[in-house]
């Protein structure tokens, strides 16, 4: 029997782990992809630069130190990749856990699963799936090197890419449907002072191309209807990802679960943690996530240890 199965093998669900490790619970971490560390994957170069006691870490770093701060610990849950768990359902004291590859017992469940298998929203133009260099994850910035590169989106991330990779293309185009950008102030200041082309507010309309290789997109002024073309060796999309939907049978509220005290869900003992909830205050970034895990996991140690003294600080 296990005490703890987390599921999400995200930068959350590995802190989790290293909790269950410090509480001394014993647990598997189910993760249905093939790399760890969820999102962080997606952009393998980006700065992370909101971490406590780093000035900046990149999203590759950053994972392979959770996951290394994670296999240290002697007692450190299991990890199962490519294994997704398809649900779970209640048996007396005990959940029994369901995935493609068999069945498990545990006492608590913390899901941290985020957005899921989560895909990248397109822009819902003709084309979009027939060109080979339209990307939607930059994992390598040396693919701009000597191109013209235009981005899609206005949040941190692809103000975040423009700015890691101006300096290597031949010229850099910015493209974001609203007049100010939803990304960090002092990354926009950076991106305003770069050689970046801004165009806001504008909409991408069409995207230009032969055969399978993009060589422009066509953006309109929202307020004008002024229309340019872009010239393009390769096109970045950043307007974020559609969460996958799970089929857990817990409360929600669209695509969130909903929680309660100390972050359990509407099923005694399953907890959930991460972008996978939200909250009124609740901030969708790593460290938040962190400290949700933080309370969860102790009030697991409380339920499966009920009279332990639980300490508060490791």
């Amino acid at each position: 029997m296990l005490d703890i199965v987390i599921i999400g093998g995200g930068p959350i669900g590995l802190y989790a782990g290293v909790l269950a490790s410090l509480h001394n619970l014993n647990g598997i971490i189910f993760e249905a992809r093939d790399v760890k560390g969820g999102q962080l994957n997606l952009y393998p170069e980006k700065t992370v630069i909101d971490l406590p006691g780093h000035l900046s870490l990149t999203a590759d770093e950053f994972e392979k130190l959770m996951e290394k701060q994670l296999l240290e610990k002697p007692n450190h849950p299991e990890i199962h990749m490519c294994e997704s768990v398809d649900t779970f359902v209640k048996d007396g004291d005990h959940y029994i856990v369901k995935t493609r590859e068999g069945e498990y017992q545990t006492r608590t469940i913390l899901i941290a699963s985020g957005m899921g298998n989560a895909q990248p929203r397109k822009p819902g133009l003709p084309g979009e799936d027939q060109y080979k260099n339209i990307i939607y994850a930059l994992r390598d910035k040396s693919l701009c090197e000597g191109k013209k590169v235009v981005i899609l989106g206005g949040g941190d991330s692809a103000v975040d890419m423009a700015n890691l990779v101006v300096d290597l293309t031949a010229s850099l185009s910015i493209v974001h449907r609203r007049n100010e950008f939803r990304a960090q102030s002092s990354s926009v200041e950076k991106l305003k002072a770069s050689r970046a082309k801004i165009y806001v507010p504008y909409n991408t309309t069409a995207l230009i191309g032969k055969d399978d290789r993009l060589t422009g997109v066509e953006i309109t002024n929202n307020e004008t209807q002024e229309k340019k073309i872009l010239e393009a060796d390769l096109l970045f999309v950043n307007f974020g990802m559609v969460p996958a939907q799970n089929d857990f049978p817990l409360e929600k509220n669209g695509m969130n679960i909903v929680t309660y005290d100390f972050f359990m869900t509407s099923l005694e003992n399953v907890f959930a943690v991460g972008n996978t909830i939200n909250y009124p205050g609740k901030v969708k970034n790593i460290t938040c996530g962190m400290g949700e895990a933080v309370v969860a996991v102790t009030k697991i140690d409380q339920i499966i240890n009920p009279g332990k003294n639980i300490p508060v600080h490791f």
